[in-house]
Formats: C-alpha cells, sequence, structure tokens
C-alpha cells in the first residue's frame, strides 16, 4: 500500500510568489486571453479565442497535473493551487526542501 502526499509547501517567497501567478494564469488566463482579442480584433474573434483557450488551457492543465503529481495520487481531484505548488515543488523548487 502506498502512502499519499500532502500537496507541498513551498519554501519561500519567490516560490510562492510563482505558485500564485501559476494559479491566476490557470485560472483567469481564458479570460485574460479573451479580454484581449476582443479589444484588439472583435466579439466574433474573442468568442473564438474563448473557445479555443478553454480547451488549451484544460491540455496545459492536464499536462501539468500528470507530469507533476506522483502517478497513485492522480485519482485525486485537485484545485488550480494545488496543480501549480505540484508541479512548482517538482520542478522550479525542487532542492530548496528541508
Amino acid at each position: 500500500m502506498e502512502i499519499y502526499n500532502q500537496t507541498p509547501m513551498l519554501p519561500n517567497k519567490k516560490c510562492k510568489l510563482l505558485r500564485l501567478l501559476l494559479t491566476f494564469f490557470l485560472s483567469y488566463g481564458i479570460y485574460l486571453i479573451t479580454a484581449c482579442v476582443w479589444y484588439f480584433y472583435n466579439w466574433y474573434y474573442a468568442l473564438s479565442a474563448l473557445l479555443l483557450s478553454f480547451v488549451l488551457m484544460g491540455i496545459l492543465r492536464s499536462k501539468l497535473l500528470h507530469s507533476s503529481i506522483p502517478t497513485a495520487q492522480q485519482e485525486f481531484t485537485y484545485s488550480d493551487k494545488d496543480i501549480a505548488a505540484w508541479y512548482l515543488h517538482r520542478y522550479v523548487c525542487p532542492l530548496q526542501d528541508n
């Protein structure tokens, strides 16, 4: 039987700020992309960008989840904040784990 790990706590303010930015992008990136497209083009392109960015964010979220969370724990549901914490803990801030 495998022991499950809790969502890691990041060690310093730099990693916590990166987690906040990644969480914000995963949560609201769809709307930011849509608003930028609507500002520069028109509402038809913005609607198309909304649909496309929704699919692309889902793919990005899935890739981050499957590349950073241990295989035995991937059956659980994780929020954007948890996915960002696991990804940063595994790839960006791994050595500061003391």
